[in-house]
């Protein structure tokens, strides 16, 4: 099990998901929530693909390691970002607080969607299997097929 190349992708993917969390949340709060739930998506999407190439237990050892270090590191980046966004925003404009209930549910959606990188590779292992399932059983119905026309078993006796 080769995990320099999976590990050095959660790494980098970790690294950028824990500013972009941060950032969603000023997104979440002042711009608009689908928007940011959204892009939490279209982010995840982003990390699938590219940790997909993997077979399965570097993949779902590379997705562990990018959420670990995206949630530790974002709690880092938040304490950075989050000042210096709502000074900005305060001098430039109106800058909006989430209460309690909110910031749960948004740090929520964040996990949530985050465990949705398990199920898509879950799903694209279940695709794999099936093809090849497919696969070989199309190989054994065309031996079936070919086995049924042979002659040389079956006339010798009439």
């Amino acid at each position: 099990m080769d995990l320099k190349l999976p590990m050095k992708n959660s790494i980098i993917l970790g690294l950028v998901g824990s500013a972009l969390i941060p950032l969603l949340y000023e997104v979440y709060a002042n711009v608009g929530k689908t928007f940011a739930v959204v892009l939490l998506f279209v982010w995840v999407v982003f990390c699938f693909v590219k940790l997909m190439r993997f077979p399965a237990k570097e993949a779902v050892l590379s997705i562990t390691c990018l959420i670990a270090y995206t949630g530790i590191l974002g709690i880092v980046m938040y304490c950075i970002i989050h000042p210096a966004v709502q000074s900005f925003l305060e001098k430039n404009s109106k800058y909006y607080y989430l209460s309690l209930k909110e910031e749960m549910l948004f740090f929520g959606f964040a996990i949530g969607i985050m465990a949705v990188l398990y199920l898509l590779f879950a799903g694209k292992v279940f695709v794999c299997r099936c093809i090849e399932r497919f696969k070989d059983n199309s190989i054994k119905t065309g031996q079936y097929i070919d086995n049924a026309f042979d002659s040389s078993e079956d006339g010798e006796g009439l």
